[in-house]
């Protein structure tokens, strides 16, 4: 399960971020946190990408100056999360790579991500049928979830993904 997702600049700036449960952290604090053990990293000549605090674990991927991040479930399909990972550090990097060689600190701007994360993280990505097909483990506690629920979130993907096929159409 998705927990909270960020998007930061290279200069440890939380530019969007996205909680998806209830997962609550400074988001700046988070950020420079990130920031700093990339850097940490890096000075061994060693790449972080995963951070597993008890049952939730930290993805990140960075790419020239952006980072992604996802908090999710320790037992979550960790391809998966990587493929969501690029696809959205792309998507954000196509449509605000230019504005971030001379971005004026305005968080605004990114703000209408939102709908384009949401998209890519929700489109597709099913926890629950990955742990039970691809890795044939399930576990005993998952949720079940009825394929009509409805919540903003559906409905804020749904628009998301309108809109996406409208610009496409145009």
């Amino acid at each position: 399960m998705i927990h909270h997702v960020w998007v930061i600049n290279k200069a440890g700036i939380c530019l969007l971020d996205r909680n998806y449960s209830g997962f609550e952290v400074n988001k700046q604090l988070f950020s420079g946190f990130i920031t700093a053990l990339s850097y940490f990293a890096a000075q061994f000549n060693r790449r972080l990408d995963s951070i597993g605090m008890g049952d939730t674990t930290i993805h990140y991927l960075i790419e020239d100056n952006v980072i992604t991040a996802v908090a999710v479930d320790k037992d979550d399909n960790e391809e998966e999360i990587r493929r969501k990972l690029g696809e959205l550090q792309a998507d954000f990097k196509l449509k605000y790579g230019d504005l971030l060689k001379c971005w004026d600190g305005d968080l605004n701007c990114f703000n209408p991500f939102i709908k384009d994360l949401d998209r890519i993280l929700m489109l597709d990505w099913n926890f629950d049928y990955d742990i039970q097909i691809k890795s044939k483990k399930v576990k005993p506690s998952a949720p079940k979830k009825k394929p009509l629920e409805l919540s903003q979130r559906g409905l804020d993907l749904f628009e998301a993904i309108r809109t996406k096929s409208k610009m496409e159409n145009e």
